[in-house]
């Protein structure tokens, strides 16, 4: 974990005691703002011309420079273009002492509050924030700059450098910073920084910048601007064409979040299946979103952050009062049942919520005596719900199936073969649902599939608080007593293949047994089942899904979202958002070796079989 930025007022300005220096270097914070990073990068104009822009910051601080930047975007952005702002910061500030600072700076528009409201723990690592009535998304990078930017991908546009002064700050102003600020750049990529330093100046001009000095802001004598004259390595390709129309082929939770990212990016999106959004799996009426955690893994706990942050401002964004229903629970609670359980909980207990993204509560409640942990950020959500809520606001799905997938080999286009013809994409997403009888890439033949069934029961329940009890099954508490439990996990043959979906009364003995542990539910004999519900999921041995490019075709236009298993809350809406990024050359909101647990190449052989989705 890293530590919050030392924050002292001194004659009423606030100072960086780790620095020794103060966060604002002019008397008019927003005038300096608007000269040397606005202004000197010329964004009126360039955003008034531009579908999509990113904007980069070395030391976001306050975040005062990119609110004043999301204000600029809001008055000279055309409709439906995106901004992707990416900034980096090795001290954030506390949530109260940001608070503090908004304040003073006048800062309190809707895009101040939501930074605010979205700010991430002080985890290392990259955390999106999104402004999405701006058409924005910051990518908040937590830690040391220039290890930070070797692991981000993406083209940069502009950039503010805007770090403490370099004498004091010297980790943020040197040539290995400078090296990849060059890589994530294009030629043309503009800068604006308020220091002058010769130093500062010699090290971006042998990254490849051309730089100036102009007059400085106020009694500053002069500062430096400047433009990349070519790309930091001669061999580097030159960027594809970024794609205009998109194919995703499935309406589960996995293709209609990469259609809802790619939409919000201003691309024009067709999403293709016969059985209508969440036909599959994700019509699944009582899911559970909790992380998936790792006592020594500390990837995949970052991993479980992102994951859980994007569906969670997923499922408020689509329904921010509730009405529709696709909350049913908030605060998961995890109880060491088994001795496997028992063991992964006492491990995360004994490694501390530091070590797991602080995603847990060690003091949280449980509703047995058995050992757990509380994440209250888990939630219970209708999958259908969310699934249908995210495709009313996408073009009309098309009730097709696709057969093929045929990648030009020069017209830069894919053409989809559906029931009604061919028809050509400029990229396609395959998140089909297991068991749709299709192959369409290669990928495929690796993917087993599991049926699990859940049970809807009544029972004389205790009130435990209305939080969701997971350990051995999980139970999703509802009204009049009645609850969602399960689910089974029964391995079935390949994708294709004629398996039982029907809903089976041994099933739902099976969740009774394994639910046995939760109050209310000791004595099976005295439970009333009222429903049932089964889907068919789609897994690969590790339990992550297959997220990025497909071997079908070379050059990139085939992308995957495969394989989500029972853990399609967790990374389906994050899956989506990083393949519209990496699609259209933006900041992706994983670093690279974090998105290399997803890479699809990991399972290039066919899976040997299905071992138990712990």
């Amino acid at each position: 974990m890293l530590d919050w930025a030392r924050l002292e007022w001194r004659d009423g300005q606030p100072f960086a005691a780790d620095y020794g220096d103060g966060y604002f270097g002019s008397s008019d914070p927003h005038a300096e703002v608007r000269e040397v990073f606005i202004e000197a990068n010329d964004l009126a104009r360039r955003f008034r011309q531009c579908q999509r822009f990113v904007l980069a910051e070395t030391g976001f601080g306050s975040g005062l420079n990119l609110l004043l930047a999301l204000q600029e975007w809001r008055r000279h952005a055309p409709p439906g273009a995106f901004l992707s702002l990416l900034s980096l910061e090795a001290h954030p500030l506390a949530p109260a002492d940001l608070a503090a600072l908004h304040q003073r700076l006048g800062l309190d528009n809707a895009d101040a509050r939501e930074l605010r409201a979205q700010y991430p723990p002080p985890v290392p690592g990259l955390h999106r924030i999104q402004f999405p009535e701006a058409g924005a998304a910051l990518t908040l990078g937590l830690g040391d700059a220039a290890p930070l930017l070797a692991q981000i991908r993406g083209t940069v546009d502009a950039w503010f450098f805007d770090g403490f002064a370099p004498r004091s700050n010297p980790a943020l102003w040197n040539t290995g910073v400078f090296r990849q600020v060059a890589r994530l750049s294009a030629p043309g990529t503009t800068f604006g920084t308020y220091t002058a330093a010769g130093q500062v100046r010699r090290d971006l001009e042998s990254t490849g910048f051309d730089v100036r000095r102009v007059p400085g802001h106020g009694p500053k004598r002069e500062r430096l601007v400047g433009t990349l004259r070519e790309p930091q390595s001669p061999t580097k390709s030159a960027p594809c064409a970024v794609p205009q129309r998109v194919a995703i082929v499935g309406a589960g939770v996995a293709g209609l979040s990469a259609a809802h990212a790619l939409q919000a990016r201003g691309v024009e999106v067709t999403v293709f299946d016969p059985n209508g959004a969440g036909g599959g799996a994700s019509g699944n009426p009582a899911a559970v979103l909790l992380p998936n955690l790792h006592p020594r893994d500390g990837a995949l706990n970052t991993l479980a952050l992102a994951g859980m942050r994007r569906t969670a401002f997923l499922a408020g964004q689509l329904d921010p009062t509730g009405a529709y229903g696709i909350r049913l629970a908030t605060g998961v609670a995890f109880h060491g049942i088994s001795a496997h359980g028992r063991k992964r909980v006492e491990r995360l207990l004994k490694a501390g919520p530091e070590h797991a993204a602080l995603l847990f509560d060690p003091g949280g409640p449980g509703c047995t005596a058995d050992p757990h942990i509380y994440y209250p950020d888990g939630l219970a959500i209708d999958m259908r719900a969310l699934c249908e809520a995210v495709a009313h606001g996408l073009p009309p799905l098309r009730m097709e199936s696709v057969q093929a997938l045929k990648p030009s080999s020069n017209a830069g286009t894919v053409q989809v073969e559906s029931d009604t013809g061919s028809e050509d994409f400029d990229a396609v997403v395959v998140a089909t649902a297991a068991g749709d009888g299709t192959t369409l890439c290669p990928e495929q033949a690796g993917i087993s599939t599991v049926t699990g069934q859940m049970t809807r029961v009544r029972a004389a329940f205790p009130d435990w608080g209305g939080y969701v009890a997971t350990g051995q099954g999980y139970c999703i508490p509802g009204d009049d007593g009645t609850a969602w439990i399960g689910a089974t996990y029964r391995r079935t043959e390949a994708p294709g293949a004629e398996n039982e979906r029907s809903p089976q009364a041994e099933d739902d003995q099976t969740n009774l047994r394994h639910l046995a542990w939760v109050p209310g539910l000791q004595y099976a004999q005295a439970v009333e089942i009222l429903a049932q519900w089964t889907g068919e999921r789609a897994v690969v041995r590790d339990r992550l899904p297959l997220v990025g490019r497909s071997r079908l075709d070379p050059g990139g236009r085939v992308l995957l979202s495969l394989a989500h298993g029972s853990r399609g809350l967790l990374y389906a809406p994050l899956a989506g958002e990083w393949l519209a990024d990496h699609l259209l050359g933006l900041i992706e909101p994983l670093e690279a070796q974090t998105a290399a647990r997803f890479a699809p190449a990991r399972h290039s052989v066919p899976d040997s079989g299905a071992a138990s989705d712990a």
